[in-house]
């Protein structure tokens, strides 16, 4: 006879820790992607496409993207690691010691 409600547990369980580790990873990669601050012109307004460059100024420093985007990265990548570390702990018997 099959226990449908530890069926019913496990389905639900299996499929919120894909979710999770799935989102935690794209929010991830999302916060990479993130574009650096536009540049202010002298009138106020706002460069299109981040500072302005010509053969003349090459020496431009690069904004790159801000740092508090690259450390949520790092945050989301490391939850997830630890959500599939915690998983295969559960998974495999000869971890419980």
């Amino acid at each position: 006879m099959i226990d449908w409600m530890a069926f019913l547990i496990v389905f639900v369980t299996a499929l919120v820790a894909a979710v999770t580790v799935v989102a935690l990873y794209s929010l991830g990669i999302r916060f990479l992607a993130t574009p650096p601050p536009k540049m202010r012109r002298a009138d106020g307004s706002f460069e299109p496409d981040g500072p302005s460059r010509d053969d003349e100024d090459d020496d431009v420093d690069d904004l790159g993207r801000p740092r508090w985007a690259t450390v949520a990265a790092y945050i989301c990548f490391g939850l997830s690691i630890v959500c599939v570390l915690i998983g295969i702990y559960l998974i495999v018997p000869a971890l419980h010691g």
